[in-house]
Formats: structure tokens, sequence, C-alpha cells
């Protein structure tokens, strides 16, 4: 048997056992309490910290937003917002050929401010400013929705010669904006030349097709011919007159052959089928010859340096072989090459090729000799193409329709004023330049212009015909699809 003092011994050890039990469970409780405590914590610091996460990201998508509808503005004034004064974005140099820029004859922006100092300045603490920036029915930046707000908006010089302007916008999200992001990016400009007349040539057809010249046709502006043109029956030669319907016809579906814009004007000599060249009576008084040595002609000059470095930076730059291939970036590796309709051709309008630069056999200025052969058989395209060859167009496909504006009335500039209409089977919706001849075939249409050094032939007898119709806006530079300005690479910074 157990005497007493084994079973007090006993009693104490499980009392001292049911001690720390008890203890050891108060101690798990503590920890718990504690572990529960500190995820509850931690948990509250990471939904504050996604929630200023969040306004971040809406401060800094609202500073690219703002940016992405400034260079709309640039794009195209009809964005531009009441309230906004557009003399700002205006083109307001001229250069030595009477032409707007953006930059002075020694490459200065027109843009001289600094961020203390800026050329524009929209700043929300200013009530009338933050009505224009962030009024939620009337506001430039209502689009935000009040997920964030427009704090400053400053547009002052670029740091680096060439460029255009620095656009920089303060952002601010939350409650009373409490995080706010500050983004700053560069504008470059295409330096596009001015195209002031819609077909420029040295000279139209050729005397050994004198007899059944085809036939070039222009709307909407000025024909200009540094030579001599052979000309169909003078009766279908459009006549100019400022009662001419605005239409998107062309001239073979019109019953009298008339535009309101059209002058013809010749450095040479003008020579009709089947009519002595001094028997003028009957041929249409827009018809200008002899216009060279006086008054003469202004012939828009497109720079070949200059287009060939801009499309190495922000266009397309190709070489060609004697085969009339192409090759991008200019390095002829056989097996590379692709036709000049492959690398041309859009799918539809708004599929716009950019600026499309094709150099020469040896990659030097053009000359008689290193000019190769290009063809051209796409349905459409559309872009600026400057080639440097000569130029065979085999138009056998019908175009696409394309919505047009006439150039304005004569004394006005007002984009109302303008008419709109549609054109069908247009082949080329842009510019295409060419450094040699260009031979066509068919009925190539063109919205824009065509300029070419040599001369325009039709190789048809006389069943062919090119039509140009003039887009107005080339005349300040502006080329639908082409971006006027652009984001300088590797300028764009962002600060907290």
């Amino acid at each position: 048997m157990m005497n007493r003092h084994e079973g007090h011994s006993w009693r104490r050890v499980q009392q001292d056992e049911r001690g720390m039990a008890l203890l050891a469970v108060l101690m798990v409780v503590f920890l718990l309490t504690l572990l529960g405590m500190t995820s509850m914590q931690l948990a509250g610091q990471e939904i504050v910290g996604a929630s200023a996460l969040q306004e971040e990201r809406l401060a800094h998508h609202a500073t690219e937003a703002a940016v992405d509808m400034v260079m709309g503005w640039f794009h195209d004034p009809a964005l531009m917002p009441q309230g906004l004064d557009s003399a700002w974005l205006a083109k307001r140099v001229t250069t030595a050929q009477g032409d707007r820029s953006y930059f002075d004859v020694q490459g200065r922006s027109q843009f001289t401010g600094t961020a203390s100092q800026p050329d524009v300045m929209f700043d929300a603490a200013n009530p009338q400013h933050d009505r224009l920036l962030n009024d939620p029915q009337t506001g430039w930046f209502k689009s935000l929705k009040g997920l964030a707000r427009i704090l400053t908006l400053r547009v002052y010089g670029a740091t680096r010669p060439g460029l255009l302007c620095t656009v920089e916008v303060t952002a601010g999200a939350g409650r009373d904006a409490r995080v706010t992001k500050t983004s700053s990016v560069e504008f470059g400009a295409y330096a596009i030349p001015a195209l002031h007349a819609p077909l420029q040539t040295g000279t139209v057809g050729s005397e050994s097709a004198q007899t059944r010249p085809g036939s070039v046709l222009v709307h909407w502006g000025d024909m200009l011919v540094r030579g001599a043109a052979y000309f169909s029956r003078p009766e279908e030669v459009p006549i100019k007159s400022g009662l001419a319907a605005v239409t998107g016809q062309a001239y073979g579906d019109m019953t009298h052959r008339e535009d309101r814009w059209l002058d013809i004007q010749l450095g040479g000599e003008a020579f009709f089928a089947q009519l002595p060249s001094q028997a003028w009576s009957g041929i249409p008084s827009n018809v200008h010859a002899y216009q060279e040595p006086v008054p003469g002609l202004k012939i828009d000059q497109w720079d070949y340096d200059a287009l060939k470095r801009m499309a190495k930076q922000f266009g397309h730059y190709y070489g060609t072989d004697r085969d009339g291939l192409l090759y991008p970036g200019g390095l002829i590796q056989p097996g590379f090459g692709r036709s000049a309709a492959e690398i041309f051709e859009s799918t539809g309008p708004g599929d716009h090729r950019g600026l499309v630069f094709v150099d020469t056999l040896d990659g030097l200025p053009p000359r008689p000799d290193n000019l190769g052969t290009v063809v051209l058989d796409q349905a459409y395209a559309e872009g600026i193409f400057i080639v440097n060859a000569h130029v065979r167009w085999q138009a056998g496909q019908p175009g696409q329709a394309v919505p047009a504006l006439s150039p304005p009335p004569e004394g006005q500039q007002s984009l109302g004023s303008r008419i709109p209409v549609q054109l069908s089977g247009i082949h080329l919706q842009g510019v295409l330049y060419v450094a040699g001849d260009m031979r066509y075939t068919g009925h190539p249409k063109v919205y824009g212009g065509v300029l070419t050094h040599g001369s325009i032939v039709g190789e048809t007898h006389g069943s062919g015909e090119l039509e140009v119709w003039y887009n107005h806006d080339l005349r300040e530079g502006f080329m639908q699809g082409l971006p006027l300005v652009f984001v300088a690479p590797g300028s764009w910074q962002t600060q907290l």
C-alpha cells in the first residue's frame, strides 16, 4: 500500500503538472492573440499600401493621358477644346520659301521657355484653369472621370537641339490628390516639306507619243511642268471656273471638265494632239506656257539628304538593286529583297506606311546613272513615298474609296469652309516623289500629290490616265496618318 507521505507527493506532482499545462495553454493563447493582432495590422497596412499603389498608378496613367491629348492637339487642330488658345500650337516661323514652320533657319524651335518660365502654363490652383482642366462636364480631361486630376500642364523648350518642346504634366489621385506623379517628355517634329501643287514634274508626255498622248489630270490645285507638256485634244483639258461643282467625280465622268483651282503652268511649250502649236484658239485660258524664266515656276524642293536622314531615324529606309527589289536598312543581300508593291501596300484607309525612303543604287544623291527601276502594282498605298529611282506604275486594280476635303475658297483658311467629298478608286493617298521618270498604265488615282524630277509618260498609246486630287493639308506639311510630332526616344521621365 502507498503510505500517506507518498500520497501527498503524488498529489503535488499532479497539481504541478496541471499548473504547467495551464501556463502552456495561456502562452499559446497569448501567442495566437499576438499573431492575430499582427496579421490584422499587416493586412491593414497591405490594404493601405495597395490603395496607395492604385492611386499612384492612377496618377501615372493620368499624366500619360494628358501627354497623349496634347500630342493630339498638335496633330489635329479640330481636337483642341474650347477655351484653349490655339496660337501656341500653330507654326509661327516663316521660312525663306514663305512656308510656316516650328523651326527657324538655324533649326531652333519656336518653344524657348523653361520649366520655371514655360511657354504655356495651366495650373489647377487657378480656379479658371481648374475648370478648363478638370471640370467633369466640360474639362479637357473629363475622360478621367474624377479618378485623377491634372494639377499642372507646362509646355516649354526641349533640352536637346533639334527637338520641338517639352510637355510636363503633374497629376494627383486619391482624396485631395494626396498621391501625385509628374511626367515629362520631349516632342520632336517631322520636317515634312510643304507641297504647294498636287503635280510637279519635268515634262508631261513625249514627242514620240504626241499623236496619242496619255492624260495627266489634276483637281483642286496647280499643275507645274518645268518643260514641255503634250496633251490630248484641247476640249479634254479641264478649264478653271469659280462656279465649278466640288465633287469626287473623275473628269471622265463629268459632262463639262472644270475645276475651281486648276492652273496649268508650263516652263516650256504646250502641244495638243492634231493641233498645230500656232493654233491657240480654243485653248483653255488656264494653260500658261513659257513661264520660265519669267515669272518662273515655284517647284518644291524635297531634299535628298534630309529625307534620308529622317527615314533612317523615324521612318522606313530601303536600298534597291537593278531588279527593283527593296532591302530593309539598305543592306543588299540575295534572297532578302522584296517588291516595292509589297512594301507600299496598305490594307485600306488608315493603314499608313509612314515615311518610306527608297535609295539609289549606290546610296548617293540621284544621278542619271544610279537610278534603278521600281514597279508599283499595289491596289492601295498610303504614306509618303520617296523613290530615288524610275517608276513604272501599273494600276490594274480598283483602288479604295477615301474621304477627302477640298481646299478652302480663296482668301479663307477655316476648316469649315472646306467641302467633304468621297473619292473612289484611289490607288495612293499621300505623296509619291520620283527622282527619275514615271511611266504609267491604266488609270492610277492619287489623293495628295505627285512629284517627279523627270517625265510622266503613259505607256498605253493614249488610253491611260493619271489623275491627282490635291490634299490641301500638304501645304502646311500635314499628312494624314503620319505623326506631325512624336515622342523623342529616351526622353520620358517620371517622378513622384
